[in-house]
């Protein structure tokens, strides 16, 4: 996912934003960058897929287990690896294996993710700088 953070606000125009708004304007387009990219994904989603990539964000163990049995030995992924680096441990936790999955799960049943993600912000971006005179509170 891409990360809203100042090298953002400084591409889209808005480095100068007076700091006490830039913390929760980050955190707002951050939420609807996420929310934008959630939706994209889900076009052409089956329900079923629907409900067990819902099934994994929320730890469901059922879910969860089934969807590890399709993959098979995950603990010689390298994304699993990568993220027990991450972490700093040697042996996963719930948390972990729910983020291995759904970045599996992505990897899988949506392989144009990063596609999806980049045209998304690109989208989210154009907007900003469009309408960055209303967000700065300045006359256009």
């Amino acid at each position: 996912m891409i990360k809203i953070d100042e090298k953002f606000l400084d591409e889209v125009g808005l480095s100068s934003m007076p700091d006490e708004q830039k913390a929760d304007f980050i955190k707002q387009t951050q939420e609807e960058l996420e929310n934008r990219v959630g939706e994209r994904m889900s076009e052409g989603m089956t329900i079923d897929q629907l409900r067990e990539f819902d099934g994994i964000m929320n730890n469901d163990r059922n879910t969860m287990i089934r969807v590890l049995s399709q993959i098979g030995d995950y603990r010689e992924d390298a994304i699993y690896k990568k993220l027990l680096q991450r972490h700093g441990v040697t042996e996963g936790n719930l948390e972990i294996l729910g983020e291995y999955l759904s970045v599996k799960w992505i990897q899988i049943n949506r392989p144009d993710y990063a596609e999806i993600t980049t045209s998304v912000a690109s989208e989210l971006k154009a907007e900003i700088i469009e309408a960055r005179p209303a967000i700065l509170g300045v006359a256009a």
